[in-house]
């Protein structure tokens, strides 16, 4: 099985998951949350914007729902390299990995990191919903983590497509990562 193979195994099920919540009745599919003005509400040390996965209308209310993956898949760790970064894929869910890197000063690997969120966040929401009626798009990074050999975050990948994880790689090994640890 190839990487490529084993993430689309990863996602489908989360994917199969805010696509049916998405569908259940009227709703705004993986909003981003917006201030008054119209423009992304930022937050955190990386002013990063956050989308929900799913808000519910109804004729007087709406209801935000949250779509929590529900099945990790089970494999033993893989370790591959790009060019000369050291990778490991541990079992994950696609909305709540586990990101560590080494090998960077932390304001590289800040810069590698959200610029390759912002690039996969989608902010003027021009992305066409695919078949299943999603955005292809990232939801959520926390703020870094400082760890003892490096910095690590916690991403919510929302629908954004495998090509999105293998951007996120291919950026941090570009940016002179030593070690990428995905769980």
């Amino acid at each position: 099985m190839t990487i490529t193979e084993l993430l689309t195994a990863i996602r489908q099920p989360y994917a199969d998951l805010l696509s049916q919540a998405a569908r259940a009745q009227e709703s705004y599919v993986e909003p981003a949350y917006r201030n008054n003005d119209g423009m992304l509400a930022t937050e955190g040390i990386w002013d990063l914007p956050c989308r929900a996965d799913v808000i519910r209308m109804s004729e007087d209310t709406t209801e935000t729902v949250q779509v929590d993956s529900q099945t990790r898949l089970k494999f033993e760790p893989v370790h591959f390299h790009l060019a000369d970064c050291a990778m490991e894929l541990h079992p994950l869910v696609w909305d709540w990995l586990s990101l560590e890197v080494q090998g960077l000063p932390q304001e590289q690997a800040a810069q590698a990191l959200a610029d390759w969120f912002m690039d996969w966040f989608d902010g003027d929401d021009a992305n066409e919903p695919d078949e299943a009626g999603l955005q292809q798009v990232v939801h959520f990074m926390s703020d870094p983590q400082v760890l003892a050999e490096g910095v690590g975050a916690t991403i919510d990948l929302g629908s954004a497509p495998v090509e999105a994880v293998e951007d996120l790689l291919f950026a941090l090994s570009d940016a002179g990562a030593d070690r990428v640890r995905l769980a």
